[in-house]
């Protein structure tokens, strides 16, 4: 295992390296093509995390290079870079559908920021990245397996951008799941939401199974065929989070089996204590492991979700049940509440409802009134039902 975003030392002092001759030679501002000076940019991140990195590599590779690499950087015009977006949003995907403006708005951003930093070397006069017209960027929100989308997906293959599976659905595949080594593992990222790279790097010094607590105080990202240690995410991702009992005690199960593998395996176990590993004590791959899980996904005949959908159910579970929106922010480590309203927007309205009623049976369970107004809602959807169902009355829109 690596640190940084680099495979080897030497790879970041060759990288300083090339810098330190860029910044040093005596070049002509007007020399600069796009591609190199992207390249130039790149290079001289030396402390981008390696997915980071990837990221900006794959959009100067498939995006900016093939539009705008051989154009001059001095020449760069706001319609010459509008032109190129206009064409990078008919790229298509390897599923042959079109770039989502999601991802465009992400290529943008990484030219965008590129061409601050030339901006301030005085290399450009302003940013021709600012100020394009591309359509909202907005990402897709997580959506409930429904019965309705579920008959959807099974007759004709549609399937939401983002779905999570209802607690029937979870349960279901934690049944399935109950005998794989790795169980424990799918059952703390469903229940508790940890992310991918927050999950395989928890050490056992980071779990607490008297008082019921994980520590989120690593990840692990897979990086040029090894594996990078690096701290959270952000502040907010440097985490607490509370266990309930069943799932204290599903983590001892899990603990007692890896200590009898470390026996079996002996001197070939490795040493460093990940809660979740490979055959012989090793830490796992993010890739891995979404591998994985998608191949149990398929074997249980559920609706197709992410490993990373598990976090969202996490979360999408959580407000179902009454937790806080503050407490869910804290759980799944996000830095702004803003970010896990407008995340889980598709399912508030559903989980506000069911919140309302709850508190009305408790304000008024006393009084009677509540048992009439049950008897006159139970009316009135019969009476709807009249007009909108010619059949049975569909429960589809609610949320499990």
């Amino acid at each position: 295992m690596r640190r940084g975003g680099f495979a080897s030392r030497e790879a970041a002092r060759a990288a300083l390296r090339r810098a330190q001759g860029l910044d040093t030679a005596e070049r002509d501002p007007a020399a600069w093509t796009v591609t190199e000076w992207l390249q130039h940019w790149l290079d001289t991140r030396t402390r981008l995390r390696p997915r980071t990195r990837n990221g900006y590599a794959e959009h100067i590779d498939r995006y900016l290079t093939p539009h705008l690499g051989g154009a001059l950087l001095s020449e760069l015009t706001p319609g010459l870079v509008q032109q190129a977006f206009d064409a990078i949003s008919y790229h298509t995907t390897p599923t042959g559908d079109r770039l989502s403006p999601a991802t465009v708005q992400r290529v943008r951003a990484t030219l965008r920021a590129a061409l601050n930093t030339a901006v301030r070397e005085r290399l450009l006069p302003s940013n021709p990245a600012r100020g394009l017209r591309l359509e909202p960027g907005t990402g897709a929100r997580p959506v409930v397996w429904t019965d309705q989308a579920v008959a959807e997906w099974r007759h004709g293959g549609v399937r939401p951008a983002v779905a999570v599976w209802t607690k029937e659905q979870t349960r279901q595949f934690l049944d399935f799941a109950s005998d794989h080594r790795l169980y424990a593992l799918f059952h703390l990222v469903a229940l508790t939401g940890l992310r991918r790279g927050e999950v395989v790097g928890l050490r056992w010094e980071d779990v607490d199974l008297v008082k019921g607590t994980v520590r989120v105080a690593r990840q692990l990202q897979s990086n040029r065929g090894g594996l990078v240690e690096l701290a959270p995410k952000s502040a907010a991702s440097r985490r607490m989070v509370a266990l309930d009992h069943t799932t204290t005690g599903v983590l001892r199960r899990h603990q007692w089996r890896q200590q009898q593998e470390a026996q079996a395996r002996g001197q070939e176990w490795d040493p460093r204590e990940f809660v979740f590993t490979g055959a012989r004590g090793g830490p796992l791959a993010p890739e891995r492991l979404s591998r994985l899980f998608r191949k149990l996904n398929d074997e249980s005949g559920l609706p197709p979700v992410r490993l990373h959908d598990l976090r969202h159910g996490a979360a999408t579970l959580a407000l179902a049940a009454g937790v806080e929106l503050k407490v869910v922010q804290a759980m799944l480590g996000h830095a702004s509440i803003v970010l896990t309203a407008d995340t889980y927007a598709s399912v508030l309205p559903e989980v506000a409802r069911e919140a309302t009623e709850r508190t009305a049976w408790l304000v008024l369970r006393d009084s009677g009134r509540v048992r009439r107004c049950a008897r006159a809602r139970r009316g009135r959807r019969v009476l709807d039902s009249a007009w909108t169902h010619p059949g049975p009355i569909s429960t589809n829109s609610r949320l499990s």
